[in-house]
């Protein structure tokens, strides 16, 4: 997930230097990450690596409710992204 948000800045940059524009999109370093762990559990990894003077993280240990979650992201993109 840390991808979705330094695209976001990239595609900023690209759009403002078309229109001759001056980008003020920054990436802000968090994002989190999903790890499967087998039997339909699922943990997530959430980590701010600029925010503060070093980088912090949380995990949240494997459950059947994070891959629900999981599971809603992904259909969330491919519903944003493809229209699916």
């Amino acid at each position: 997930v840390f991808a979705e948000g330094a695209a976001r800045t990239v595609a900023a940059a690209i759009i403002a230097a078309q229109r001759a524009e001056t980008s003020t999109a920054t990436y802000g370093g968090a994002g989190s990450c999903y790890i499967e762990f087998g039997a339909g559990r699922i943990a997530r990894v959430d980590v701010d690596f600029f925010s503060g003077p070093k980088p912090t993280g949380t995990f949240q240990e494997p459950s059947t409710a994070l891959r629900a979650e999981k599971q809603l992201f992904g259909s969330s993109r491919r519903a944003r992204w493809f229209g699916l």
